[in-house]
């Protein structure tokens, strides 16, 4: 009985085994032969529309699952585990925040380079480690004194331009009189007509070019450089441009103002000038090389009309050919048909 039972509930199972296995082979002959608009292929897109929304379920579940478990192990976390932790993300902040300040700092230091290379200066970098309070006094404190060579009366430059002048030297430390103090003065001229003239400071801490001639006064945009006239300053650094120019009846050369280059307000770090290029030696030496060109030039323009090729191409003329040439007509023999 159990055999004849077990052959009875077979036969069942076949049937449904050999209509799923033609209906299989006739969903894939239709799947093969129908193009993509077909009845099995839009079965199929619908079908798998379906399964990929349970799936994005199923994530956005497992994802909350997973935070919830975080959170659940926060929780759950002994206090000194939670303090290593705090203490771990407190020592990255610090990291970033000092990588972020090595960053500034190596980024600050290579314009003071470049402008060592523009100007041709050379001496120490020395940081900023005070500044004045007051328009009466415009002055800022640096951290480089007698101990490292520094002495009054050197130019201090910042990263664009001429900043002011040391004024006072302690051991470690020296105070520098910025150019836009009121009591302070400086020999300039404008670089493109070489006129000079003179920059002083004021308490709104705006530049002035004074002493012109009404002939000489420069446009909007002209640059401003130390004439090294006085010996205040040393000779053809920048120290700014000409942004207003501002003539009334009463004044013929107007008021002028010149923006400096550089903002003693926004710097950290400044050249202290031990040695600048020698700029008016290289314009007498320029001068001098351009004397000797022309010179030499007039030479071979004089040297070339002396000797030059004749009409028939007989040879060269020279002074003593044309006194031998001119010669030979007192005896008609010379420079001629003989009679």
């Amino acid at each position: 009985m159990p055999f004849s039972n077990q052959q009875g509930g077979s036969a069942p199972r076949r049937v449904v085994f050999a209509v799923l296995l033609i209906l299989s082979i006739v969903l894939v002959t239709v799947y093969g032969r129908e193009g993509a608009d077909g009845v099995v292929h839009s079965a199929q897109n619908a079908v798998m529309s379906v399964t990929g929304q349970v799936g994005r379920v199923g994530a956005g579940i497992g994802g909350a699952t997973g935070a919830v478990g975080d959170a659940v192990a926060d929780a759950t976390a002994n206090p000194s585990t939670l303090t290593g932790l705090r203490e771990q993300n407190e020592e990255l902040r610090r990291l970033v925040a000092e990588a972020e300040e090595y960053r500034q700092e190596a980024e600050r230091l290579r314009d003071l380079l470049d402008m060592r290379k523009v100007s041709g200066v050379t001496g120490p970098t020395a940081h900023i480690i005070g500044r004045s309070a007051n328009a009466w006094d415009q002055s800022i404190t640096i951290d480089l004194g007698k101990a490292a060579g520094v002495e009054s009366g050197m130019t201090i430059m910042g990263a664009t331009g001429v900043l002011g002048q040391v004024v006072r030297t302690d051991e470690n430390s020296s105070t520098v009189r910025l150019l836009s103090d009121p009591n302070s003065g400086a020999a300039v001229m404008i670089q493109s007509t070489r006129a000079n003239a003179i920059v002083r400071g004021s308490l709104a801490g705006l530049l002035y070019l004074e002493d012109l001639e009404e002939d000489q006064i420069p446009e909007v945009g002209d640059v401003i450089v130390t004439s090294g006239l006085g010996g205040s300053y040393e000779r053809g650094l920048i120290v700014g441009a000409v942004v207003s120019v501002n003539r009334t009846p009463s004044n013929s050369t107007g008021s002028i103002i010149v923006a400096p280059n550089d903002d003693a307000a926004m710097l950290e770090e400044v050249i202290v000038v031990f040695n600048a290029p020698d700029v008016a030696a290289a314009e007498k030496a320029a001068e001098e090389k351009a004397k000797k060109a022309a010179e030499e030039k007039a030479a071979a323009e004089a040297e070339a009309q002396a000797s030059y090729m004749d009409e028939e191409g007989e040879g060269y003329y020279d002074d003593g050919y044309y006194e031998e040439y001119d010669a030979g007509y007192d005896d008609g023999t010379a420079g001629g048909e003989g009679e």
